[in-house]
């Protein structure tokens, strides 16, 4: 079963996926900055340094959040939307001028979405569950052709009945397909060849606390203990898709591994970082803000 996941990735570099690859080191004034703007009315605390492999397993009140300088992250489930033209607002109104993806996954609804914005426009969008597009909007990149031609098949449990309104793909396996080649990694195992490790990127975890409450600054937190454990997939019901299509050796056979980002004069990075409590993201509507 795919993870249950939403990130927000801000880029002003070319390729955000090699220099992950590379290794990043997140500012803790920048991110807690970048959290302040996302959560205005607000007070976001920092609770602990973590690394996004804890993302999914968190729960709706943490926010994750890292700032590198060209490149910073917000994750999250209460930032889940599945109608990503309605957050166009208030995503480029972080980061002017850079370009921002979003990749949501929720395995209780099987949905999956993608997102890019340029230079403060929504260039693609897609979000759907097997059985129903919510948002489709722009024209498709190269790297979705296999799923929409039928290459890489939804896959269905014994004895699950196809439904005849079912697209040719699950839906989460093409947004993670996006992820990998814009970011260089997947949430859900198993991981490609070359695939930068989640647990090798850095966040600082956050809570979202009423207005008037002491915050915690990011500088002031310590690491999260926790032991090493191997991911276990979750039970599927009978008469719901599989979450992947496709074996391993197929989705990554033959394939680019990123897909580099043009960069148009980006504006200084500043800093910023930090999730909030659950709710709908249109409450972060209207807010204007600068990386």
């Amino acid at each position: 079963m795919f993870a249950h996941t939403t990130t927000l990735w801000f880029v002003a570099c070319p390729d955000p996926a090699e220099q992950l690859r590379r290794g990043s080191v997140a500012d803790p004034n920048r991110t807690d900055d970048l959290m302040r703007r996302a959560y205005v009315g607000d007070v976001p605390s920092a609770t602990a340094v973590a690394d996004l492999s804890t993302l999914p397993d968190a729960d709706d009140d943490t926010v994750f959040a890292a700032h590198f300088g060209d490149v910073a992250v917000l994750a999250g489930r209460s930032l889940a939307t599945v109608s990503p033209e309605e957050i166009t607002e208030f995503v480029t109104a972080l980061a002017p001028g850079w370009t921002v993806l979003l990749l949501s996954l929720n395995p209780e609804t099987n949905t999956g979405v993608f997102a890019r914005w340029e230079n403060g426009r929504l260039q693609r969008a897609f979000a759907a569950s097997p059985d129903t597009i919510h948002a489709d909007h722009g024209v498709p990149f190269g790297f979705e052709s296999p799923f929409w031609a039928g290459e890489r098949p939804l896959q269905y449990l014994p004895g699950a009945e196809p439904d005849p309104l079912d697209l040719p793909f699950h839906p989460a396996e093409l947004a993670e397909e996006a992820n990998r080649q814009w970011i260089g990694f997947r949430f859900t195992p198993p991981p490609g060849d070359g695939d930068t490790e989640p647990s090798r990127i850095p966040v600082y975890a956050y809570r979202i606390l009423s207005e008037g409450a002491t915050a915690t600054p990011a500088s002031q937190v310590k690491p999260e203990p926790r032991t090493d454990r191997v991911p276990t997939p979750g039970p599927l019901p009978v008469d719901t898709p599989a979450a992947n299509g496709a074996p391993a050796d197929e989705e990554t056979a033959d394939e680019e591994l990123t897909m580099p980002i043009a960069v148009t004069s980006p504006p200084d990075a500043e800093r910023e970082r930090v999730p909030r409590a659950p709710g709908p993201i249109s409450r972060y509507f209207g807010f204007r803000g600068r990386l």
